[in-house]
């Protein structure tokens, strides 16, 4: 018997013994319980075969569990932040291009397409690095001017937001390099370079369709852009640089930071020639950028463009943008973006002293894109009338409402010289039957465009008319409209099913 076995024994037997004794003396029951309490007990040691009870409370853990980050809430629209690095002399940039991008869709998304107009020519646009949140992609291909980067499981969820890092190069082209292409502001010549469409874009996206992204074409624009806000950084590193950009920059060192909220897109155009002109109308600062020896017809496209914008003002509602940028392009075609557009050399050449001129004509019609294009934005590809159509009637209203003495010959020599004809409901791809596809475009598109816009306002008298397009201004800020986005509006304005003019324009209404 081991040892600790026998003292227990022998103290059981001598408590056993105790009781008989104290029952035999006529103790109390409390008094023997008093008693037993009062013997130390004897404490077996443990063998290795003891079994611990189990333990059912967690144990309390001395390190805190991590919480998981909460997703970022999902934003309204894109937010692109973009640093920039400007080599002036060699025509080079080198960029570092963050885009926060809401879900689009009701479902889940494997993939994102993105739209890089520079990869439209060759050997400009190189990829260096692309990530998702931090992680590397490594599924991603380049198609003409689509990126198209596929997504890890468990993919892009409705309601998060995605966070894509590109950094790449661009080795600037000499402007209007693109054999058999229309003139584009993009790239460099001897007197200017300019950023137009210069980095990867989020198209919109529709179910059931997908992304929307569509091909270039010899003439036109084919860029739908959604309205986003930028944050830039610009490195120039070139002191004797001019800058015209799509905003007034926020400070004036190196790098120069700007930002613009619900814009279509971000331009630059650089030059150590600009001669800048200055003006402020209705808390907005307008800027003329000219070349030297082009003081007076600088001028005068400068005043038409600000007296456009405090007309358009009154006519579709308040210009939302900070500034307005008139810039003398080193080419013969005048084109809008967000907060700035070029204006034609070839008009500059041949202004003649006179508001009766294409300098000023274009120029408004440039202004009015801020408008429609910038406020109102469409289809370029598909319905280019919804912008053209609108901006080339701006022209004549400008004429009525500040130099009604010149609107017959604004007619004569804008529209009818030309005697347009033809449909205006087609796409910048739908002249091909045409020798010349982008005269006949520009007869449907624009004047057309603008003979149908004026026959509206003569039906409805011009105090309907205006109060017409400042709602259909004012319900379509920042969106992307369609012609049946506009006819549904009109038609509580007009019974256009007894207008059989209008189907020389529209054939299907």
């Amino acid at each position: 018997m081991p040892e600790t076995m026998e003292k227990s024994w022998k103290v059981t037997l001598w408590l056993i013994i105790l009781v008989l004794i104290l029952i035999s003396a006529g103790c109390k029951s409390s008094e023997i319980t008093s008693a037993i309490a009062t013997i130390p007990p004897t404490l077996p040691s443990l063998s290795s075969e003891t079994i611990s009870p189990e333990i059912t409370q967690s144990p309390i853990s001395t390190t805190p569990e991590a919480t998981p980050q909460p997703l970022l809430p999902p934003i309204e629209r894109a937010r692109y932040s973009i640093a920039v690095v400007l080599d002036y002399p060699n025509h080079r940039l080198d960029v570092e291009e963050r885009i926060l991008i809401p879900h689009p869709s009701n479902g889940l998304l494997n993939s994102i397409d993105l739209v890089v107009p520079p990869n439209n020519w060759p050997d400009v646009f190189i990829i260096h690095d692309i990530s998702l949140g931090g992680m590397p992609v490594h599924d991603y291909g380049i198609d003409g001017v689509v990126l198209h980067i596929e997504i890890d499981d468990p993919g892009w969820m409705p309601g998060e937001n995605l966070d894509l890092l590109i950094n790449y190069s661009l080795e600037l082209p000499q402007q209007n390099a693109r054999e058999g292409f229309g003139p584009s502001p993009f790239g460099y010549s001897a007197l200017q370079t300019n950023l137009v469409d210069w980095y990867p874009i989020v198209p919109p996206y529709q179910d059931g369709l997908g992304w929307i992204i569509h091909d270039p074409w010899l003439f036109g624009e084919y860029l739908v852009y959604p309205a986003v806000d930028f944050e830039i950084s610009l490195k120039l590193g070139n002191s004797g640089l001019v800058t015209a950009a799509s905003s007034a920059p926020l400070n004036e060192g190196d790098p120069i930071q700007y930002t613009l909220e619900r814009a279509r897109n971000f331009v630059f155009s650089f030059s150590p020639s600009y001669i800048v002109l200055e003006e402020e109308l209705l808390g907005t600062r307008v800027y003329g950028y000219i070349f030297p020896g082009y003081q007076v017809p600088g001028q005068a496209a400068f005043d038409a463009t600000v007296e456009a914008l405090g007309l358009y003002t009154e006519l579709y509602g308040p210009y939302d943008q900070p500034s307005l940028s008139m810039v003398q392009a080193d080419f013969n075609h005048g084109m809008e973006y967000e907060g700035l557009y070029f204006q034609s050399k070839g008009f500059f050449d041949t202004y003649g002293g006179s508001v009766e001129s294409y300098l000023v004509s274009i120029a408004v019609h440039e202004t009015a894109h801020q408008w429609w294009y910038g406020q109102v934005a469409n289809d370029q590809a598909l319905e280019p009338w919804l912008d053209e159509a609108f901006c080339t009637f701006s022209e004549l209203a400008f004429y009525e409402n500040r130099y009604p003495e010149s609107v017959d010959w604004w007619w004569g020599t804008r529209v009818n010289f030309y005697q347009p004809e033809g449909q205006i409901d087609r796409s910048i791809y739908d002249f091909q039957e045409y020798v010349d596809q982008y005269l006949h475009y520009r007869d449907a598109t624009y004047l057309q465009g603008a003979k149908f816009l004026t026959g509206l306002k003569n039906e409805m008298g011009d105090e309907v008319f205006y109060d017409f397009l400042r709602a259909y201004a004012a319900q379509n800020k920042d969106g992307i409209v369609s012609s049946q986005t506009f006819f549904s509006l009109l038609e509580e304005y007009l019974d256009i099913s007894s207008l059989d003019w209008i189907r020389e324009y529209f054939p299907g209404l």
